[in-house]
């Protein structure tokens, strides 16, 4: 497996909670980047479009918890199946 398959599979695997913190870690990873380039201390410009795509796989996945999480409140909590409900509804004789 390549570094990257492992990496999304990583990020696949996080819950909301975890998601943020490492959404957040990366956010400000990339800024002290930033800071390094202007300071003209960075060795690897590889590095930049690696986490921007790391923050962005991220986000996708946050708004597919966020979306799922939505789905699951809006659901009814308890749903007779129509069999029980109409023989309910009848009176026994």
């Amino acid at each position: 497996m390549s570094k990257l398959s492992d990496r999304r599979r990583e990020i696949r695997g996080m819950g909301i909670p975890e998601a943020q913190d490492e959404l957040q870690r990366l956010r400000r990873h990339l800024f002290d980047l930033r800071l390094q380039k202007e300071r003209g201390e960075v060795k690897n410009n590889r590095q930049f479009p690696q986490i921007k795509a790391d923050i962005a796989r991220l986000m996708y996945h946050l708004g597919e918890l966020n979306n799922e999480a939505q789905v699951q409140a809006a659901r009814p909590l308890a749903v007779e199946p129509a069999g029980e409900a109409e023989a309910a509804e009848e009176p026994e004789a």
